[in-house]
């Protein structure tokens, strides 16, 4: 069992690397074309709103990803190693969807924490699927670092709406904590210190 636990980690690592790569080889030359490609397509009559919706093909392209790991017949390692990039791509294509189509790109002083929310997220599910505890653990410790950090800097640079619901969910989140810590120790009866 423990084994077969390091092999499915093993494999979900070398495929996170490599999704990484492919991604980061990708977004380097878009970057690179971008003025070419934004002609090329201008000069075949696309509609320039239209670009807005671009980050959208990351939400799309995370499907490709999250189907099979969740209704695949492929070995439980391999479907656990899909969901991982799954998760990142719809959580980064939804947020710069968001923030693309409505010209907010100043949100992105918060909305940077969606990343380690996702990769939280998918780590979770990869757990889940590959029935790895470890993955459970980090992968929701990542999350709820990453909704941690949302609710901070959105109270920081949000605005006042922000800054009301971002406290209310901090308070909220601290008193969910404080009372499963306490649940804990009073059903151990152990001392609080």
């Amino acid at each position: 069992m423990a084994g077969e636990a390091v092999a499915i980690l093993a494999a979900v690592s070398r495929t996170i690397e490599l999704f990484a790569g492919l991604i980061l080889l990708v977004i380097g030359v878009v970057i690179l074309l971008g003025e070419w490609i934004r002609s090329w397509f201008s000069g075949l009559g696309v509609n320039p709103d239209l670009w807005a919706w671009w980050p959208a093909l990351l939400v799309f392209l995370s499907l490709f990803f999250i189907g099979p790991a969740l209704f695949g017949r492929q070995r439980r390692g391999l479907r656990a190693g899909m969901v991982i990039p799954g998760a990142l791509l719809a959580g980064m294509g939804a947020a710069l969807t968001y923030t693309s189509v409505n010209q907010r790109w100043e949100a992105w002083s918060y909305l940077w924490s969606v990343f380690p929310f996702s990769l939280g997220l998918g780590m979770y599910v990869a757990g889940w699927i590959a029935d790895a505890p470890a993955f459970k653990w980090i992968g929701s410790g990542v999350a709820i670092g990453g909704v941690v950090a949302y609710l901070a800097f959105a109270t920081a640079f949000g605005g006042e709406a922000f800054r009301v619901v971002a406290a209310l969910g901090i308070i909220g989140l601290g008193f969910a904590l404080t009372v499963g810590g306490l649940a804990e120790r009073l059903s151990r009866k152990t001392p609080l210190i």
